[in-house]
């Protein structure tokens, strides 16, 4: 089956664990893979107005050359049309920095008519890991929730 995987803002700021982004690296040098950075731009979305602190990484931490800057929560069309393209069967989301913003992700891929799914263990959010309130979403909403990487059959991960 031809896929292709979506990494939500593995980057430094988010303090993402180095065992999962190992893996998500392993699955990036076997299939097309496009990362999203978040990136502040006050006039995009006011993050300091409503008392954050914004990120300020100018890299993500999985090798990749499609890297499309992200502002806030919703998946930027760049990303949807990148991954459109790769006409694959099925999007891996991995990643996330917010349970929130990936259901967001996930729900911009279904409503462009692809078809996404997602492995707990390579996402990440506000407790590092997946709540199942946000898991039972996943699956019930969105799309394939696979229990390990293994379920899928990908190598050695």
């Amino acid at each position: 089956m031809p896929r292709c995987m979506l990494a939500l803002d593995i980057q430094t700021y988010y303090r993402p664990g180095p065992g999962m982004v190992a893996q998500i690296n392993q699955l990036a040098a076997s299939m097309p893979t496009c990362a999203t950075l978040f990136t502040h731009d006050e006039s995009i979305t006011p993050l300091v107005r409503f008392g954050r602190t914004p990120p300020m990484d100018t890299s993500v931490l999985v090798s990749t050359g499609a890297v499309i800057p992200k502002h806030g929560y919703g998946l930027p069309a760049q990303a949807v049309e990148w991954l459109k393209r790769q006409s694959p069967d099925e999007v891996l989301v991995v990643g996330g920095h917010t349970d929130a913003n990936l259901l967001a992700a996930g729900f911009a891929l279904f409503d462009a008519g692809l078809k996404p799914a997602c492995v707990p263990v390579l996402n990440f959010g506000n407790d590092w890991y997946m709540h199942t309130v946000t898991t039972g979403i996943w699956e019930r909403e969105i799309g394939k929730l696979y229990q390990s990487v293994a379920e899928f059959q990908f190598g050695g991960l």
